[in-house]
């Protein structure tokens, strides 16, 4: 394999504890008295919610070679489907669903997606030299996957309108492991081979390099070289091409405060960036950013704001900026391919129980704002039951998953995974906490020790549970879904008796880093949830419900505390539960 990290999973020596009780939920799901020999009560019955939202508007700039001519070298697309010369913009949309963007008049056409419920798309340029761009697809239990022959063809309908073909490729090759990253990202070529590289950061802030093979059949990446330490004080790494006209690929990093600054390509594996030079300030108002390539003959930086709004930088030929140009509106809901934040996998989801029983859903929307509320149950139909919402416990599968207890049984989408419930007082999920890429299960014991349960990834069962210590009585909330303090690794978040909020970093093997204080009155409080990212930026965000029925949003800020609050609106009070 050339280095690539191979499976790194370890066989565990027992069995899956499928009756063994733990469940994951965003709010606390609250173990009641029933006992273990209670017949279990049958399911309640919801129906799939969808997500209908509006088309997004794009125009890619067009090509404007003579930036090239001034120096004889051009930054090649690195996604050029239909090769017009510019990159195109491959997105999933809010339903899962694949769209091709060329911009222009032409129609986006749904991409067939063959590469299942993926956690990231990575974008490497042409690795084996046929003019044709491949794709590299990673799952959320850390598989890199290849694609080679995608192609988008223009014809014309017959309505004599312009019409577009996309070919999604096929799989030439993967690799396991590489869940040991919690970003990789492809800038073209570091080394100066003429091969599209390929680089790696561990959540520890590790950089590495995997020099490119230019192969597409066996491995297409070498061994790993490190590139150096402290890449952990960015929040966005884009592979940004060849900015600076000197037929080296290079990269941009944004820190949380909104500081952006460019690597130079040095085309030296052994030390393939040089130091970096400051390009910008006030880049915070973005919550993505991506390199796109060629509209000026450099690497272009495009860059979403917090409303939806795609804005276009030129590159000026030596690594700086321009003024940036609008170039769309309307993309928060989607997910961009290529973008520079950490990737993530789980619920953007949130459901509320109100008081007649009545189970609600909305979405994210990637602007800070939820959709539309869905009632996806019978009017009254879930009354008195008691629920949770669980991330990522499915690995094939990115949405949340809606759990009961009922009977002292859990049912974890319908299903019955067995009784003895009564053993524990709270539970709560925050996604993967052991590396592995499946959603995991916490679970507080009466006697005030909390026990972690692996998942196996297809929300069937648990393997054996770790004993994470005593002393989470004193806890009265526990919640999370998703990375806090912009490590890539899911966090818990857990509320005393005092209102105060602690978050306890996850460390992707079983167990908790030290603890952070982040302030009092929580209290205030009255429901506490974590819907997943809100806001498009990777980072997981908490609502929160005072006594008024007033519904607050805290946006992570990246480096393990939260932005000021932001309202999302009252009447939340008609619910018993946020999940």
């Amino acid at each position: 394999m050339g280095g690539i990290l191979s499976s790194v999973r370890t066989k565990r020596a027992s069995r899956l504890a499928a009756c063994t009780a733990i469940v994951l939920s965003a709010g606390m799901l609250l173990a009641g008295p029933a006992s273990a020999d209670t017949n279990p009560a049958g399911p309640h019955v919801a129906a799939k919610p969808a997500k209908k939202f509006t088309q997004p508007s794009l125009q890619i700039p067009k090509r404007k070679s003579a930036y090239a001519a001034t120096t004889g070298v051009a930054s090649k697309p690195r996604f050029d489907l239909d090769k017009d010369g510019r990159s195109d913009l491959l997105v999933r949309e809010p339903d899962d669903s694949l769209r091709l963007e060329v911009g222009g008049t032409v129609p986006n056409p749904t991409v067939a997606n063959s590469y299942g419920s993926f956690k990231d798309l990575i974008e490497p340029g042409d690795i084996d030299g046929d003019t044709n761009p491949e794709l590299l697809v990673l799952s959320a239990t850390g598989k890199l996957s290849l694609y080679t022959g995608l192609s988008a063809t223009h014809y014309t309908d017959s309505a004599g309108k312009d019409q577009l073909s996309v070919n999604s490729g096929s799989l030439s090759w993967s690799s396991n492991g590489w869940n040991a990253y919690n970003k990789l990202f492809s800038p073209g070529d570091v080394t100066g081979d003429g091969k599209t590289d390929l680089l790696a950061r561990t959540p520890s802030g590790d950089l590495y390099l995997y020099p490119g093979t230019g192969s597409v059949t066996g491995s297409p990446y070498g061994d790993r070289i490190k590139v150096g330490s402290g890449w952990g004080i960015y929040d966005q790494l884009v592979g940004a091409s060849d900015m600076d006209a000197d037929g080296n690929a290079d990269v941009v990093a944004r820190t949380p405060g909104g500081d952006l600054f460019f690597y130079p390509g040095s085309g030296n594996a052994a030390a393939p960036l040089k130091d970096r030079v400051k390009i910008g300030s006030g880049w915070g108002i973005y919550n993505q950013i991506l390199g796109m390539d060629d509209t000026t003959g450099y690497g272009d930086i495009v860059a979403r704001d917090a409303a939806g709004t795609l804005w276009f930088y030129a590159p000026n030929g030596t690594g700086g900026l321009g003024a940036r140009s609008q170039m769309g509106t309307g993309w928060s809901a989607v997910t961009l391919a290529n973008t520079g934040g950490n990737p993530t996998f789980g619920k953007g989801d949130l459901m509320a129980l109100d008081g007649q029983g009545s189970l609600y859903y909305y979405w994210v929307k990637g602007d800070g704002t939820l959709a539309d509320r869905q009632l996806i149950s019978d009017v009254g139909g879930w009354s008195g039951a008691n629920i949770g919402f669980a991330s990522s416990l499915r690995s094939d599968d990115r949405y949340g998953t809606l759990l009961e207890l009922g009977g002292g049984h859990l049912f974890v989408g319908g299903r019955d995974m067995g009784a003895g419930w009564d053993a524990f007082n709270g539970i709560a999920g925050v996604g993967d906490l052991t590396g592995e890429g499946n959603g995991d299960l916490l679970a507080r014991g009466n006697n005030g020790h909390m026990y972690l349960y692996p998942g196996n990834g297809q929300a069937t069962g648990f393997y054996n549970r770790v004993d994470l210590g005593a002393g989470w009585n004193g806890f009265n909330k526990l919640i999370g879904a998703g990375d806090v303090n912009g490590d890539g690794v899911a966090d818990l978040l857990a509320r005393d008796g005092n209102g105060h909020l602690f978050m306890y970093p996850g460390k992707s093997t079983p167990g908790f880093g030290n603890r952070i204080d982040l302030g009092g009155g929580w209290n205030g409080y009255n429901k506490l949830a974590t819907p997943g990212d809100m806001t498009g930026d990777g980072r997981a965000d908490v609502i929160g419900v005072d006594s008024s029925g007033k519904a607050w949003r805290y946006d992570a800020n990246g480096t393990g505390s939260f932005k000021e609050r932001a309202s999302l609106g009252a009447g939340w009070n008609t619910y018993n539960g946020i999940y």
